[in-house]
C-alpha cells in the first residue's frame, strides 16, 4: 500500500502491528532505507444499541476486552454479562463496534453521550463539567497484603511478557499478577488507558484469574489509572513511573495501595503501605 509519504506500509502478522519503511541516519555510516516495526493506532466507534457514544484512539487488539472494561470502568455496565454482544466491523477510515445492552442502560447511556474522540493519552475526554472529570470513587474490599519481593518479581517478568512492545518500543503495557508475582495477564496498547481497560475486561470476561492479585502499569500513576483499580476492586496499583498527586489524594480516599518508580531493587509507597510487608524495615 503506497503512502502519501512515498514509503510502503507492510501489513504483518500481529493486526496491531506494521512494518514501514523509514530512512535511518547515522553518523558512521549515514543514511540507508530500513524496515521498522510500527504501532497501528486507529480509532474505535463505539455504539451502544444504535447509539453512538464515543470513539477512542487504541491499538487494534484485544478490541472485546477493551469494550467490556472501558464500559466497565466508565460505569456504564456493572457486569460484564450486561452486554448481550459485541460486533465489529472495519473501514478504511477504522473500527466500529457495536454493543447490545439492556434498554435501562441505553437510556442511561444518552443522558451521558461523549461526542468527542478520546485520544490516545486521553482519560477523560468527554466530561462537560469538574463534577463529571472528577468521580466519586468507592472504596476497595481487598484484604491482602504483598511481600516486597512479589513486586519485584512480577516486574522483573513484565518487561519479557510485552511482546508487542519488543518489536515497536511504543506501546503501554498493563499486567495482572498473583499473590506470588506470576504474571497471568499482559495486556498492550498505544494508550496506557487503553491498556488498563483491556485488562480489567479480560479480567471480567474470565473469572478463573484469581483476583488475589495486584496490577501493574508500565506509565505513571494519574488519577484515572487508579479510578480504573478502584472500580475493578483491586487493592493495589504498580506503576513503573511516578504518580500524580491527585492520583495519590484518590488511592487514599479508596484504600488503593499506590506504589510508583517501581524498579529493580526499589519501590515507592504513596498510600496504605499497611497492605506492604516489607523486607528490611527500618521504621
Amino acid at each position: 500500500m503506497q503512502s502519501l509519504s512515498g514509503f510502503r506500509d507492510i501489513p504483518v502478522t500481529s493486526n496491531a502491528i506494521i512494518e514501514r519503511e523509514a530512512l535511518k541516519w547515522t553518523l558512521d555510516g549515514g543514511a540507508e532505507l530500513e524496515l521498522n516495526s510500527i504501532a497501528e493506532e486507529v480509532p474505535l466507534a463505539l455504539v451502544f444499541n444504535g447509539e453512538p457514544f464515543a470513539v477512542m484512539m487504541v491499538s487494534p487488539s484485544d478490541l472485546t476486552d477493551f469494550v467490556v472494561g472501558f464500559s466497565f470502568t466508565e460505569n456504564l455496565i456493572s457486569d460484564a454479562g450486561e452486554i448481550d454482544g459485541i460486533e465489529f466491523t472495519h473501514s478504511e477510515k477504522g473500527i466500529t463496534a457495536y454493543i447490545s445492552v439492556s434498554r435501562t442502560i441505553s437510556d442511561d447511556l444518552r443522558k451521558r453521550k461523549k461526542n468527542v474522540v478520546g485520544r490516545t493519552g486521553c482519560g477523560l475526554c468527554g466530561e462537560e463539567t469538574l463534577e463529571g472529570a472528577i468521580r466519586v470513587v468507592s472504596k476497595v474490599n481487598a484484604p491482602e497484603s504483598f511481600k516486597t519481593e512479589v513486586i519485584q518479581r512480577a516486574l522483573q517478568s513484565l518487561e519479557t511478557l510485552q511482546t508487542m512492545n519488543h518489536e515497536v518500543g511504543t506501546l503501554h503495557g498493563a499486567a495482572w499478577s498473583d499473590r506470588d508475582g506470576s504474571i497471568s495477564l499482559v495486556k498492550e496498547d498505544v494508550g496506557r488507558h487503553n491498556a488498563l481497560d483491556k485488562l480489567i475486561g479480560a479480567l471480567l470476561l474470565n473469572p478463573e484469574y484469581a483476583r488475589q492479585g495486584f496490577i501493574l502499569i508500565t506509565s505513571r500513576a494519574s488519577y484515572e489509572m487508579v479510578t480504573k483499580v478502584a472500580r475493578a476492586n483491586v487493592g493495589l496499583l504498580v506503576a513503573v513511573s511516578g504518580p500524580t498527586s491527585l492520583a495519590i489524594k484518590t488511592a487514599i480516599n479508596s484504600d488503593v495501595t499506590l506504589v510508583g518508580f517501581a524498579r529493580n531493587g526499589r519501590q515507592t509507597i504513596y498510600s496504605h503501605k499497611e497492605r506492604i510487608l516489607l523486607e528490611g524495615d527500618a521504621l
